[in-house]
């Protein structure tokens, strides 16, 4: 089959998403950092299932869906056939926003926050892009930390729902 043209940039964000391997999203380690900002986990519900419970849980605590990029069905909208389900969610908060922003006004590169989700080797992986807490105000990183706990609250909500007894 011949495909259309797919920009650098578009298959950069796509294999980005795509690659890398599975990790818990509880983690309580050290502060994320770097290559630690973002963390993966899998479920074996569907693509649809998750991305439904995610909004639940996103609105639920009081952010607002801000966007999405529905990537996979637009690669296959663009003749990508068989190209698997990818999307971004951005969603934010505006109280929590405003009180960082008092803070360090240039931390609004950090936002907004966004969970992914794509489809890989017949289970649904979610990856969750922390904030960094290495800033050099400690009360930016507190701030983080404080948001990071919900975001994982937010995936773990999707995965607690896996362990619902059979009827």
């Amino acid at each position: 089959m011949n495909y259309p043209a797919l920009s650098f940039t578009s298959l950069f964000f796509a294999t980005a998403i795509l690659a890398g391997g599975l990790h818990g999203c509880s983690d309580t380690g050290s502060p994320p950092r770097g290559d630690d900002l973002i963390v993966r986990t899998s479920t074996d519900k569907s693509f649809d299932d998750v991305v439904f419970e995610l909004d639940f849980a996103i609105t639920e605590r009081n952010f607002r869906i801000t966007g999405r990029n529905t990537i996979g069905k637009g690669l296959r909208d663009r003749g990508y056939e068989d190209f698997p389900d990818v999307e971004v969610i951005h969603f934010c908060n505006l109280e929590y926003a405003r009180e960082v922003l008092e803070i360090d006004p240039g931390y609004v590169a950090q936002m907004p926050c966004r969970i992914t989700v794509h489809t890989a080797a017949g289970k649904t992986v979610i990856s969750l892009i922390l904030l960094p807490e290495d800033h050099a105000d400690a009360r930016v990183n507190a701030f983080a930390h404080r948001m990071n706990a919900i975001l994982r609250e937010i995936v773990d909500f999707v995965l607690e729902q896996d362990s619902a007894p059979e009827p």
